[in-house]
């Protein structure tokens, strides 16, 4: 049995603003032994959308970025049709001197019916444009298109943390999707639910994040997807990946022994995990979420190697690298494990 492991953000370690705390942390012993013992590759996702491009067998037929907007919204409406959807979800932007801060929506909380309103107000305001928003979920919109909105853009977790402007849409159609992000600005300024919000010393919905474009994947029978025996994870791109190539689903466990004790088809596995993914503000957060994934999954997968419970373990980290780890290469004790920095 083998498991690709997919964590974006692992590698954050090596930047800056990280490596002084990673250096007065306790050491990580799991991840240390495989970046230390395994075999290295090289891999084309530089992020967590073209990575899965990768894994599903689907770099050669996009001609841009993973479209995201399209196969969440197929994951929760089931529909297979041409049309071209592009995510705006709901986030808090932090005005600085001369900027805006990308702060994201984890601090949000929308309830549903907020969501709905704001929405249901959004699409009667702009009743004659050849769009319509739709929910996916309170944190997770979509327009959904006709036609090709002709222009290049940036996930959200890309700009978390980073200013605004250098991320905005580029493109043909760019300044007129400027034009619009700025009008929903001031049409969520004033919206009913963002006073009642402030009011109550909540925090306030005051733009969108236009991101993943594109259309539905047309060729559906990617040899490199069907090699997937199951598909472990929360994440909704994957979950909807998975479910256009008919790769059973399974919710994500806590941790690798669940997953180990649950696991009973043999093949190929893989398992999503994105926490590390979202603590790009705040270091201690990321600190402590490489912590439980190094005691909660990886010292586990490691065992499950030196017992022969586990055939490989890849994992991909979402930042042009993956590591591969066998029995036989574990037991390298002449490769000295290092720390991560």
């Amino acid at each position: 049995m083998e498991l690709t492991l997919v964590v974006p953000g692992l590698l954050r370690f090596e930047d800056k603003s990280y490596r002084e705390l990673v250096v007065q942390a306790e050491r990580i012993p799991a991840l240390e032994l495989i970046i230390s013992r395994s075999q290295r590759l090289k891999t084309n996702g530089y992020n967590l959308e073209s990575s899965l491009g990768e894994l599903f067998g689907l770099s050669e037929e996009l001609t841009s970025s993973l479209p995201v907007a399209a196969l969440s919204h197929y994951l929760k409406f089931g529909e297979l049709n041409d049309n071209w959807y592009m995510r705006c979800d709901p986030v808090v932007m932090q005005p600085n001197r001369d900027h805006l801060l990308m702060l994201g929506n984890d601090m949000l909380e929308i309830g549903e019916q907020e969501a709905e309103k704001i929405i249901s107000d959004i699409n009667a305001m702009y009743h004659d444009q050849a769009w319509q928003l739709k929910m996916l979920s309170p944190l997770q919109w979509v327009l959904e298109l006709h036609k090709n909105p002709e222009i290049q853009t940036n996930s959200l977790t890309a700009v978390l943390g980073k200013k605004v402007d250098e991320y905005l849409p580029t493109g043909k159609d760019a300044k007129a999707w400027h034009a619009l992000l700025n009008e929903l600005q001031m049409f969520l300024h004033s919206h009913p639910v963002n006073q009642s919000r402030a009011a109550n010393g909540l925090s306030t919905i005051n733009s969108v994040w236009f991101w993943g474009e594109g259309q539905l994947p047309r060729n559906i029978n990617s040899s490199v997807a069907t090699n997937w025996v199951q598909c472990w994870s929360y994440h909704t791109t994957t979950l909807a990946l998975a479910r256009l190539f008919n790769i059973p689903r399974v919710d994500c466990p806590a941790n690798a022994n669940t997953w180990l004790e649950y696991v009973a088809t043999p093949g190929r596995h893989i398992v999503v995990i994105d926490a590390l993914q979202s603590c790009a503000l705040d270091p201690f957060e990321w600190w402590q979420a490489l912590s439980d994934l190094n005691e909660q999954w990886l010292e586990p997968l490691i065992t499950a190697l030196q017992t022969n419970a586990l055939s490989k373990l890849s994992l991909v980290t979402a930042g042009g690298r993956a590591y591969e780890l066998t029995p036989m290469l574990a037991k390298r004790w002449w490769k000295r494990i290092k720390p991560l920095v």
